[in-house]
């Protein structure tokens, strides 16, 4: 039963590195090109604007002056310490992502039975 639990999750990694290597192969122009990130989590806006940290696979964009304006804030973890957001362009975060997939997946096919 972990088996089959771990072969389905293996797939769905394989099938997100492959949407992150898609995404870097995108040859755009972008008037937002850059991804917040604090901690694991990314920045967007819900839909009233506020800002608010989340976990997608498709993180909001933003542009310089927006960047700008989420660096006047403070971002605090679980244990009340302040994280300070990393700035992202769109290749960077998507090669950084698929980097860690990659390593991910990399181990979970040489040594599944020690996963579990």
């Amino acid at each position: 039963m972990k088996n089959a639990n771990l072969n389905i999750d293996l797939e769905q990694l394989i099938e997100l590195a492959k949407d992150c290597k898609h995404q870097l192969e995108l040859q755009v122009l972008e008037k937002c090109p850059f991804i917040v990130q604090v901690g694991e989590l990314t920045i967007a806006t819900d839909e009233t604007g506020k800002v608010v940290v989340e976990n997608v696979n498709y993180p909001t964009q933003f542009t310089r002056k927006a960047v700008d304006e989420i660096l006047k804030m403070t971002f605090r973890n679980g244990n009340d310490d302040v994280v300070k957001p990393k700035i992202y362009t769109r290749v960077e975060w998507y090669r950084e992502r698929l980097n860690k997939l990659t390593e991910t997946i990399e181990f979970l096919k040489s040594s599944p039975s020690e996963v579990i």
